[in-house]
């Protein structure tokens, strides 16, 4: 696969020397498409390729720490989790997934120390692969750089090449392959690229004849994520550790890729953690249920944490399958409700600080 390889690493320099513009935004985009194909096939080339580590989930979500080698993720998790981790002032001290747990506002975080990424981790090297797989699992991902913050786009490119695609949401985009036709794309009016950038898009993941169905606002790259069927979707942040040490704050923002935010904290003071925590709990999109039971007791010590969104049903699932399929209706009420109590079924949207009480058929 060295041809792939080559090709590979020849689109990205083209890609790092193209500005990207309304007039390069077609061409962009092509490029893209071509390197995820070529990425795709090398994957699946190479599909196998070593174990992962063995990571257990634990608590109410799971946060990954990915970084470059030495930028104090470590001393991160120890000042988030309270965990001793060892921390090492020279590259590598964690040489396996160091776990811990974060609490706050009742909910239990599963925060992991990762291994220090390298370049062409996504390839292997440093046992790339295996730490990527960590970090397809995680509910968010911190990227943690210190003050120098070298190589964030690196770090980018690497997750995404595996398919972790960070900050974005999948798109209501379903692409059917047809026997012939070509390709008829049936869309809103206003979607941000045109109907010939999708078709050339297609044909560069070889699909030439298609009935493709969009049903919300997309780019181009929403149309190559599609494209894609191990792609995961998952949120970051962008941690800048180390800010007690002498820096230039101008030439640090300076590398930061543009249009992404940051927090800066330093482990080894504490500067800035108890704001990471926040963030941290704010960004996963967590709320709070708390169980009543019929007796009247309620237990406000620990509640059941899920996503925000969620209906009783997942809420009921989370709990117990068994206690699903015998549910006959649940009693809501809370600091956030309109009425004192109300009687709802499975399909009822929950909000934080909900109390719930569920009665069953028996």
């Amino acid at each position: 696969m060295g041809n792939t390889e080559d090709r590979i690493r020849e689109i990205e320099e083209q890609l790092k020397k193209t500005q990207y513009n309304k007039a390069t935004e077609h061409h962009v985009g092509l490029l893209k498409a071509k390197l995820s194909r070529l990425q795709m096939d090398l994957e699946a080339h190479k599909k196998g390729g070593g174990k992962g580590f063995s990571v257990p989930r634990s608590g109410d979500a799971t946060v990954s720490l990915v970084g470059y080698p030495n930028v104090g993720k470590s001393s991160l998790l120890n000042r988030l989790t309270g965990n001793e981790s060892e921390v090492g002032n020279f590259a590598f001290t964690t040489l396996k997934v160091i776990p811990g747990i974060m609490e706050y506002e009742g909910t239990k975080i599963q925060i992991l120390d990762l291994p220090g990424i390298i370049e062409n981790a996504a390839a292997g090297s440093g046992r790339g692969r295996e730490i990527l797989s960590v970090v397809r699992n995680s509910d968010l991902v911190l990227i943690v750089t210190d003050v120098e913050a070298k190589g964030i786009d690196g770090i980018i490119s690497e997750l995404y090449k595996v398919g972790i695609v960070l900050n974005r949401k999948k798109k209501n985009i379903s692409v059917k392959k047809t026997g012939s036709g070509g390709i008829r794309i049936h869309s809103p009016k206003h979607i941000e690229v045109t109907e010939e950038e999708i078709m050339e898009i297609l044909k560069e993941f070889r699909i030439t004849n298609a009935d493709v169905y969009i049903r919300e606002r997309i780019t181009s790259d929403d149309v190559i994520d599609a494209m894609r069927p191990s792609s995961v979707f998952v949120p970051s942040l962008l941690v800048i550790n180390k800010t007690d040490m002498p820096h230039s704050r101008k030439k640090m923002i300076e590398r930061i890729p543009s249009g992404m935010g940051f927090t800066e904290v330093s482990a080894k003071s504490g500067v800035g953690v108890e704001e990471l925590r926040k963030m941290i709990y704010d960004r996963l999109d967590l709320i709070r249920v708390y169980m009543r039971e019929k007796s009247g007791e309620t237990d406000m010590e620990r509640p059941l944490v899920i996503v925000d969104g969620s209906t009783v049903r997942e809420a009921v699932r989370k709990i117990s399958r068994e206690m699903l399929a015998s549910f006959r209706y649940a009693i809501i009420t809370g600091p956030k409700r309109k009425f004192r109590e109300i009687r709802v079924g499975l399909d009822y949207p929950l909000r934080d600080g909900d109390i719930m009480t569920i009665i069953s058929r028996y």
